[in-house]
C-alpha cells in the first residue's frame, strides 16, 4: 500500500471512529487542515503540561525558560515578540517567573529603559528537569502521530511564521 494510500485509510479510520465515539459526524471540517491541528495542539498541551506540572511550570513558562536560556539578556520585549506573547500578558508572566525564583530582571546595558532577562541558579536547574518532562512529552507524540509523520509536521510547521 502506498504512503498516500496509508494516510488515507489512517483518516478513514479516525472518522469511523469519531462516527462511533460521538455518533456526529465532521462534515467538512474533515477537510480542514486547522480542525486538526487544533486537535493535535489541544491533546498536545494536556499532556505537556501535566507533565510540566511536576515542575510547577506550564508550557508557556516553559517556553519563556527555554527563550531566556537560549538568549541570556534579551528584553522582555524581544522574548514576547518571539513567543507571540502579548507585552502586557508577559509582564505577569515574567512576574511569577521572578517570584518563583526562576529569573531575574535587571536593567539593560544598552536601554535602560528595558530589562534584560536571565535566569537563576534555580531556573537552570528547573528548565534541566523540565527538559526530561519535555523529552519525554516529545516521545509521547511521536509514537501518536509514528515517527515519520512526526518529523514530517515537526519539519513542515517550523516553516510557519506568524505575522
Amino acid at each position: 500500500m502506498s504512503k498516500s494510500a496509508s494516510a488515507g485509510a489512517q483518516r478513514d479510520a479516525v472518522r469511523q471512529d469519531t462516527r462511533q465515539d460521538t455518533g456526529i459526524g465532521l462534515g467538512e471540517l474533515e477537510n480542514h487542515l486547522g480542525y486538526f491541528v487544533r486537535r493535535l495542539q489541544h491533546w498536545i498541551f494536556r499532556d505537556i503540561n501535566a507533565a510540566l506540572a511536576a515542575v510547577d511550570l506550564d508550557v508557556i513558562l516553559y517556553s519563556i525558560l527555554e527563550a531566556i536560556a537560549a538568549n541570556p539578556g534579551a528584553t522582555q520585549i524581544a522574548v514576547a515578540g518571539a513567543l507571540g506573547i502579548e507585552r502586557a500578558r508577559m509582564v505577569g508572566l515574567l512576574d511569577d517567573l521572578q517570584q518563583a525564583g526562576l529569573i531575574v530582571r535587571e536593567r539593560s546595558e544598552q536601554d535602560r529603559r528595558a530589562h534584560a532577562l536571565g535566569l537563576t541558579p534555580r531556573g537552570r536547574l528547573i528548565l534541566k528537569k523540565a527538559h526530561a518532562l519535555v523529552a519525554a512529552h516529545e516521545k509521547r507524540v511521536a509514537r501518536r502521530l509514528g515517527a515519520d509523520n512526526y518529523r514530517r509536521a515537526l519539519a513542515a510547521l517550523s516553516q510557519f511564521e506568524m505575522d
